[in-house]
């Protein structure tokens, strides 16, 4: 996904000035009180509706340790919300595309059009550091040992992995020049990190098919070809199977140890913009440009749920880490919490 494509969907979807959510037997509270929520009935699968009183939200991420903690990147600016509440923790200055929490919840990372990728304190709400690029930031992921930000960028740019502590570039063995460029062979995002943090997924040059490579190695170690435009990717927790979205309606996924292909999931109607696996990498969540959020079962290929989520496309999706609820944000500007099946 380009920037090019998010401003195009941008531009022909139908914005709303204000969002309003009528559900019957709701409560809505008002921004005064910087509670933004409307709630849904007692035994409705979605829980409650967030306003990010923007045009449009474009990336969801739960903390993985700090219980009722959740980050939104919209088109004005990042929040940190408790979603439980609806109410706005912090508000960062400037508009992001992403955002990605720490693995130990204590650090925000959010990518913007100007080229930051901004690192905040989540207890203060504090800007720490700046990590500067030349194209926009659309896609930001932390390693799960929490030492590396792998930075994508808009235009084909090259990826960036970062040592965020000491705002150095990750230089690759057999890369000489990867301390000036970031990585001269890997391209796109999106990008994914292994389970053990070894191992970086990112598309090909022909944003086709995924590559893996060693980042100890500098080395390729699988590929995995959709043969369609990739728009997510997402590894497992036990890093044996990845998944992607393509912009042919479908998620494929793989069995990354022997590159098999497992499962050609289909039932969406429009183009799969987002993916992600369930704390027990049991289930993929998926987000598509239909504005559905479909809930997946690795094991059979089958549909669980499917949740008629945004009013236009859907941006991201994100599992609690308890499991129990996925948060969606799309192009309506709003944030959907929802409850998973038992």
């Amino acid at each position: 996904m380009t920037l090019n494509h998010i401003l195009h969907n941008y531009l022909t979807a139908t914005i709303l000035a204000v969002v309003t959510i009528a559900v019957s037997g709701c409560n809505t509270l008002t921004s005064d009180s910087q509670d933004l929520i409307t709630r849904s009935p007692k035994n409705s699968q979605l829980l409650n509706t967030l306003s990010t009183q923007s045009d449009a939200c474009y990336s969801v991420a739960y903390s993985p340790n700090i219980s009722h903690t959740l980050a939104s990147a919209d088109s004005k600016t990042v929040k940190v919300w408790n979603p439980n509440k609806g109410r706005i923790l912090h508000s960062l200055s400037g508009q992001a595309w992403a955002v990605s929490f720490s693995p130990d919840g204590q650090i925000l990372a959010s990518g913007s059009q100007d080229g930051s990728l901004n690192l905040w304190d989540i207890k203060s709400g504090k800007l720490i550091r700046t990590l500067k690029h030349s194209e926009p930031v659309i896609d930001v992921v932390f390693s799960p040992d929490g030492k590396y930000i792998a930075s994508g960028l808009d235009l084909g740019s090259n990826i960036r992995l970062w040592n965020w502590r000491t705002g150095e570039i990750i230089r690759l063995k057999d890369d000489p020049d990867a301390y000036k460029m970031g990585f001269s062979h890997i391209k796109y995002q999106p990008t994914s990190f292994s389970s053990d943090s070894q191992t970086l997924f990112a598309t090909n040059a022909s944003q086709s098919g995924i590559q893996s490579w060693n980042l100890q190695t500098g080395k390729r170690t699988g590929n995995f070809e959709a043969k369609s435009s990739i728009n997510a990717v997402a590894i497992s927790p036990d890093g044996n199977n990845l998944a992607v979205g393509i912009r042919d309606n479908a998620i494929k996924l793989w069995n990354v140890s022997n590159g098999q292909l497992i499962y050609n999931l289909i039932g969406h109607t429009g183009e799969v913009k987002t993916v992600a696996f369930s704390p027990d990498g049991k289930q993929i969540a998926s987000g598509s440009q239909d504005g559905s959020v479909k809930l997946w079962n690795i094991s059979t290929g089958k549909v669980i749920s499917t949740f008629r989520a945004h009013k236009q496309l859907v941006w991201a999706v994100a599992f609690n880490p308890d499991g129990k609820t996925i948060a969606s944000c799309g192009q309506d500007g709003t944030i959907k919490i929802w409850r998973t099946p038992i």
